[in-house]
């Protein structure tokens, strides 16, 4: 996927955080999908004006400038809240992440916030289980800060899960 939402090298693109990554391409397709819609628009009201016989007013001109700025102003808007939310996931000289998902790189499994509580669930749970050691699983778990943050209340349902195979 080509990035042209902010200007990125290819370099900085390989040194971004999973969730640094999630959210430039979540923006990237949205950014994609505004352009189409004003692609979409502007080729409706140039039918509409050829069908009514006013192809020659400034009708067009003014509703595609119209459009085009109502796009730029998005777009813009959606470039702001990237840069605001990639920082927030930056990583600090120690090597963690700002933000909700402190140490989510050392996690072994995704943390997504966009994800549902209940996918969240799944992906830990899973992640968990994967362990074959029933005491090691419960420590590791027990001292998972991230997962705590992660998933919020499920965290206490999951530890209760999880004790049942010891």
């Amino acid at each position: 996927m080509q990035f042209d939402i902010i200007d990125i090298t290819e370099a900085e693109t390989e040194a971004l955080t999973t969730v640094q990554l999630k959210l430039l391409r979540t923006a990237q397709q949205t950014k994609n999908e505004l352009y189409r819609k004003l692609q979409r628009d502007k080729q409706t009201y140039y039918s509409l004006c050829n069908t009514n016989n006013v192809y020659l007013s400034s009708l067009y001109s003014d509703k595609v400038a119209q459009l085009e700025a109502d796009y730029d102003y998005e777009v813009g808007v959606l470039r702001e809240q990237l840069i605001f939310n990639m920082s927030l996931n930056e990583p600090t000289h120690d090597g963690e992440t700002g933000g909700d998902d402190i140490g989510g790189e050392d996690a072994g499994y995704v943390v997504d916030y966009e994800l549902s509580y209940l996918e969240r669930y799944i992906l830990v749970r899973d992640y968990y289980l994967s362990i074959e050691d029933p005491a090691e699983r419960m420590a590791l778990y027990a001292a998972d800060e991230v997962a705590q943050n992660y998933l919020d209340h499920y965290y206490t349902t999951l530890y209760n899960y999880l004790s049942t195979f010891t």
